[in-house]
């Protein structure tokens, strides 16, 4: 049985792009982990903010503007909780620093924020970034049953 902690997941933009990039080296390990999270009566939380940097990322750097135009028209297809954004107010100012990382961006802390302002523990990733932050990463933990 799958065991996700607080039952909601929150879906980051890699874990999204995967989905949609055939091309992408998780793509068949996050369908399969999609496909678990949807056999469960887990939660998923798209933020519409994630949608915008993967959509950004599929159409400059991957060169997929019509799959960033079709995840923008159809993103609520992945899942859809409400999230509270009320608690957000400076946790990315105050947690991002630009010195410590080029490759995590405030769209990271970001998520991060949104999922500790919402109670949800757990994410949808294979970024590293968010177990050190202290969120499970579901894509490992769903992949070990």
């Amino acid at each position: 049985m799958t065991n996700i902690p607080g039952n909601k997941v929150i879906l980051d933009s890699d874990a999204l792009i995967a989905l949609l990039n055939k091309k992408d080296k998780f793509h068949k390990t996050s369908i399969g982990v999609l496909k678990k999270i949807k056999s469960t009566d887990c939660l998923l939380a798209v933020s519409y903010y994630t949608v915008l940097e993967a959509s950004t990322t599929l159409s400059r750097k991957l060169n997929k503007p019509y799959v960033a135009k079709k995840l923008l028209k159809n993103y609520k297809k992945y899942g859809e909780v409400h999230l509270s954004y009320d608690s957000l107010e400076g946790c990315v100012g105050y947690l991002f620093d630009p010195a410590k990382s080029k490759k995590h961006t405030p769209f990271d802390y970001h998520v991060l924020c949104l999922a500790k302002a919402n109670n949800i523990n757990s994410i949808f990733s294979f970024d590293s970034f968010y177990k050190k932050n202290g969120l499970e990463l579901i894509s490992n933990s769903l992949l070990q049953e």
